[in-house]
C-alpha cells in the first residue's frame, strides 16, 4: 500500500468522523432547543410579571417618600425613576462588559479551531511539507530521493575561509 493512499485513508476516516460529530451536534442541538423553547417561554412570562411589580414597586416607593418627606408627589416620583434608573445603567455596564468577555472568550476557541483545522489539512494533505514534520522529514522519504541530514553546523562557503 502506497503513502499516498494510506494518507487518503486516514483523511477519509477524519472526515467521516467530522460528518459524525455534526450529525450529533444536530441532534443535541434539536433537544436542547425543545428544552430551551420551554424556559424561554417561562423566563419571558416571570420577566412580564417581574417588570409589572416593578413598576408597581417604583410608583409605591415614590408616594412613601412623598409622605415622609417635603417633596411633592411628582418630585419623589421623578427621584424613584432616576435612582432606577442609575441601577439600570450599572446592570447595562456590566452586561455589556460580560458579553465582551464572552466574545473574546470565543473568539480565542474560533482561533484554536481554525489553527487545528490548518495543521490537520497540511499534515493529511501534505505531510512532507508540514511544518511540524519538517523536523521529522526523513520519515516521509520519497523513492529516488537522497537521504538529509540537518546539523547545527553552519553551511556556509563563508565559514571555510
Amino acid at each position: 500500500m502506497s503513502s499516498n493512499s494510506s494518507i487518503q485513508n486516514v483523511l477519509r476516516d477524519v472526515l467521516d468522523l467530522c460528518e459524525l460529530q455534526m450529525q450529533l451536534l444536530s441532534v443535541d442541538a434539536q433537544a436542547a432547543k425543545r428544552k430551551l423553547t420551554t424556559a424561554v417561554i417561562f423566563s419571558v412570562v416571570s420577566m412580564a410579571l417581574a417588570g409589572s411589580a416593578l413598576t408597581v414597586l417604583m410608583i409605591g416607593l415614590g408616594f412613601v417618600l412623598g409622605e415622609f418627606s417635603e417633596l411633592s408627589t411628582g418630585a419623589s416620583l421623578s427621584i424613584v425613576a432616576v435612582v432606577f434608573f442609575a441601577v439600570v445603567g450599572v446592570f447595562l455596564f456590566i452586561a455589556a462588559k460580560a458579553v465582551q468577555a464572552a466574545a473574546q472568550a470565543m473568539s480565542e476557541t474560533k482561533s484554536e479551531l481554525a489553527e487545528n483545522v490548518r495543521w490537520l489539512k497540511a499534515t493529511m494533505l501534505s505531510p512532507s511539507t508540514s511544518a511540524r514534520n519538517q523536523l521529522r522529514r526523513e520519515s516521509f522519504q520519497t523513492h529516488g530521493s537522497s537521504q538529509r541530514y540537518y546539523t547545527p553546523d553552519p553551511v556556509s562557503p563563508l565559514s571555510q575561509r
